[in-house]
């Protein structure tokens, strides 16, 4: 019997590794940085080279924040993700996809 790499590897969970750990190590960060440049800039704080008064540009100031809520919202939903079961347990509450043998019972 020949067993090669791919009877005890698992490809598909190791590309999903590596897509979510750059996602949540590279891409938040770098949204985070694009909204807090787009916030300086917005609120009128970025130095003009002419020295006259900055000017304030409110839609990169509301897009800064849209960024902002996006960045939060997808720490909240993977903490969340993570803890599922754990919360599913302790409250009896099942979702994002909880399983649901694993609660208590009373």
């Amino acid at each position: 019997m020949k067993h090669g790499l791919s009877d005890w590897w698992n490809y598909q969970a190791t590309l999903k590794i590596l897509f979510f750990s750059l996602m949540a190590g590279a891409a938040l960060p770098g949204l985070f940085a694009l909204g807090l440049r787009l916030e300086s800039e917005g609120v009128g704080h970025y130095i003009t080279a002419d020295g006259s008064p900055p000017q304030r540009h409110p839609v990169r100031f509301v897009l800064s924040w849209v960024i902002f809520a996006f960045v939060v919202s997808a720490i909240i939903f993977s903490v969340l993700y993570i803890a599922k079961d754990f919360i599913a347990h302790h409250t009896g509450y099942h979702f994002l996809g909880a399983n649901p043998h694993n609660t208590k019972s009373e």
